[in-house]
């Protein structure tokens, strides 16, 4: 795997199927020349692509919109389809202004299908542990340079129109590692739960089930319908550059949980250093990196996303928000006052 710009592959093995789903603000998606009307909604179908409505997002309906891609492979029409999509949306402002935006409300949604990860128990408890391990990291390295996670993806939020399934919750993409670990030395780690039965349409309409909510959505694993995983953590985007660039993120992780089990001779130092817990941030971000890719230029493009927020004061307190405690040292008190000299 090799990181690659425009519509050129990644090389992600074929045993790694994903989706995604874009979202922007300030879309008209009705009427006579709406994004999901005429010719407009004939170029998305055509691509099997899916136009979110109001009833399955409240974004829809707040004058938004949302579309989904098909099941997607590593193939240069996977990449053209995402490129021709952004710029697509961008053709239909609303009435907030003459522009479509990316804003607080949006995220980028990455799914993968689980079934890689989950016939194998020991490659699932490796893909689990190295995501709670770097779950921080991953959430400084989730996003373009310069650009901190949104507020309400990590924080309690009022979400408006959002509404029946909690009006106060705690962000839309909360950290889990914490649980996860402790989950999992325990031996009580739940990837799927029980439907709400003859309430799941209601259930799935409002968006009841919290447990969605997290960085890393677990809650479809086992599902006949839609059996995957979900990096939710990302800002909305309508850069096509940036989105490729995290699904070879998260691509990176998954495959890494498959490797280690395949040539666990190559992983061997790489593992055992990344798990090391007295070293610095910085130290474990490239150790991190260090372990899921192989080429310099790729570790770079996810190091400089992580120094250019790592500070961000989104990220003040976050081991408090859910994410797992001492993976790596803290800067001191010392330290943090040395900084603003």
């Amino acid at each position: 795997m090799k990181y690659s710009s425009g519509t050129e592959k990644l090389g992600l093995p074929e045993y790694i199927k994903f989706g995604i789903e874009i979202e922007a603000d300030n879309v008209q998606t009705n009427g006579k020349n709406g994004l999901y009307k005429g010719i407009s909604a004939e170029f998305i179908s055509n691509k099997k692509w899916h136009m979110a409505s109001g009833f399955e997002e409240s974004l829809v309906l707040e004058g938004g919109a949302e579309l989904d891609s098909p099941v997607l492979t590593d193939s240069e029409n996977t990449w053209k389809d995402l490129i021709e999509m952004c710029e697509h949306i961008k053709l239909f402002p609303g009435k907030k202004g003459d522009k479509v935006v990316v804003n607080e409300k949006c995220g980028l949604h990455v799914h993968f299908d689980s079934t890689c990860l989950t016939e194998n128990p020991k490659v699932y408890s490796n893909f689990l542990k190295i995501y709670a391990e770097a779950e921080e990291l991953i959430y400084k390295m989730c996003n373009e340079k310069n650009h901190p996670i949104r507020r309400g993806a990590i924080n309690k939020s009022f979400r408006g129109l959002r509404f029946i399934s909690s009006l106060w919750r705690t962000g839309m993409a909360a950290p889990s590692g914490r649980r996860i670990l402790e989950q999992i030395k325990d031996g009580k780690l739940k990837v799927s739960h029980k439907k709400f039965g003859r309430l799941k349409m209601i259930a799935s309409i409002f968006k009841m089930d919290e447990r969605r909510y997290r960085g890393l959505n677990l809650s479809n694993i086992g599902n006949v319908k839609k059996n995957t995983i979900e990096f939710r953590m990302s800002n909305g985007t309508l850069n096509p550059e940036v989105i490729k660039q995290n699904v070879f993120l998260y691509a990176s992780i998954v495959n890494t949980a498959i490797q280690m089990i395949e040539h666990p001779e190559k992983y061997t130092i790489k593992k055992e250093s990344f798990y090391r817990t007295d070293i610095n941030e910085e130290q474990k971000a490239i150790r991190f990196l260090n372990l899921i890719m192989e080429n310099e230029e790729d570790k770079q493009i996810f190091i400089e996303r992580w120094r250019s927020v790592k500070d961000a004061p989104v990220f003040k307190d976050i081991d408090k928000k859910g994410v797992a405690q001492g993976r790596f040292r803290k800067a001191s008190w010392f330290e943090e006052m040395r900084k603003t000299d």
